[in-house]
C-alpha cells in the first residue's frame, strides 16, 4: 500500500523536475517515516505522565525519564536530519507537503502494536492522501526561491507566529481536554512550520562554513523555536488521543510552510490557469485523506503500559 503510494508520488514529481528532484523526494518521505514513528512512541509515553503536568515545562523533565519517549525523540532527531537535507536543495512548497506522510507510516505502526487490523476505509483515505499530493505536487511544480528575508519581514513573520502560538497556548487552557488537544496540534504545526523556515534558512548559511552560520542569529532562534513546539506537540499528545492532534498538525505544518516559503522566500508554484484550482483540490484531498485517517481506532488509542 504504502510503497506503491510513494511511487506514485516521486513518479509524478521526476516528470517536472529532473533527476535532482529525486533525493530530495526520497528525503522527505524518509523523514516523514521517521517522524510518523517518532509520534507513536512520543503520544504513548506523554498519555502515562503526570496529568497535570500538561502545558508545563516540567512534562519535558519527567518524559526524558521515559525509554520510549526517548527513543521516540531519536527518531524525530533522524527525521529533522532528513528534513534538514532536503531543505537545503529543496523548496518548502517541495518538502513540507511530503510531511504529511507522516500520519500514513504511523497507521500500520500504531496498529501493530494495538494488535488491530489496517481496514479497507483506512487503506482508502491513505489513497485519497497519495492522489491529493500527486495532484497538487504535479500541478504546483514547486520552484525554489531565495530562502533569506529582511530583518523586517523576519521580525513580522516571527511576532505573527508567536502571536499565534499564544492564542492557541491560552485558547487551550479554557478548553476541554478534546478541544485542547486539537488547538494545542494546531499550535504545533504553526511553530514547526516556522521552524521548518529556519531550517531552510539555516541550510543554506551553511554553505558560507560554520562560524557565518553561528554569527547569525537564526540558529538560536531555531532551536528556542524547536524547544518551543516541543513542548506544544508533547502537551497535545497529552491531552487526548493521538487523532485528535496528530491529524491537525500534520496538515498546518505544511499550510504554515508553504505559506511562509510563497509569501517570504519567494518560492514559486504555478498560478497559470487551472492550476490553483487544481491545486486547491489536491490540498482539499489532502486533509479530507488526513482527517478521514484521523478518525481511525488505530490511531492514538494504545496506552504505553508495559511498554
Amino acid at each position: 500500500m504504502v510503497p506503491a503510494m510513494v511511487l506514485h508520488v516521486v513518479k509524478s514529481l521526476h516528470h517536472y523536475g529532473g533527476p535532482g528532484l529525486v533525493p530530495i523526494v526520497l528525503l522527505s518521505i524518509a523523514s516523514a517515516v521517521s517522524y510518523g514513528l517518532a509520534a507513536v512512541l512520543q503520544h504513548r509515553a506523554a498519555m502515562v505522565t503526570s496529568p497535570e503536568l500538561s502545558m508545563r515545562a516540567g512534562l519535558l523533565l519527567q518524559l526524558v525519564r521515559r525509554p520510549l519517549w526517548l527513543l521516540g525523540n531519536a527518531l524525530d532527531g533522524v527525521g529533522y536530519l532528513f528534513q534538514f537535507l532536503a531543505l537545503r536543495r529543496g523548496s518548502l512548497a517541495l518538502v513540507e507537503p511530503l510531511l504529511v506522510l507522516s500520519l500514513v507510516f504511523a497507521l500500520p505502526v500504531a496498529a501493530y502494536l494495538d494488535h488491530r487490523r489496517v481496514s479497507s476505509s483506512e487503506v482508502v483515505s491513505t489513497g485519497v492522501i497519495a492522489a491529493g499530493l500527486a495532484l497538487f505536487l504535479g500541478v504546483a511544480r514547486p520552484g525554489p526561491g531565495h530562502p533569506d528575508a529582511s530583518a523586517e519581514a523576519w521580525v513580522v513573520l516571527t511576532v505573527v507566529i508567536g502571536a499565534g502560538c499564544a492564542i492557541v497556548w491560552s485558547g487551550a487552557l479554557h478548553h476541554t481536554r478534546r478541544r485542547a488537544a486539537v488547538l494545542l496540534g494546531a499550535g504545533s504545526g504553526l511553530a514547526f512550520g516556522y521552524v521548518a523556515a529556519l531550517t531552510e534558512r539555516t541550510g543554506h548559511l551553511l554553505d558560507a562554513g560554520l562560524v557565518h552560520t553561528l554569527a547569525s542569529w537564526v540558529p538560536y532562534a531555531l532551536v528556542v523555536g524547536a524547544v518551543a513546539a516541543l513542548l506544544f506537540t508533547q502537551s497535545a499528545f497529552k491531552a487526548g488521543d493521538l487523532r485528535l492532534s496528530l491529524p491537525m498538525l500534520t496538515v498546518a505544518q505544511p499550510l504554515v510552510a508553504v505559506a511562509i516559503g510563497l509569501g517570504v522566500f519567494g518560492e514559486r508554484i504555478d498560478g497559470r490557469g487551472l492550476a490553483p484550482l487544481a491545486e486547491g483540490v489536491g490540498l482539499a484531498f489532502v486533509t479530507l485523506g488526513v482527517f478521514a485517517l484521523g478518525r481511525s481506532p488505530v490511531i492514538g488509542i494504545g496506552s504505553a503500559e508495559g511498554l
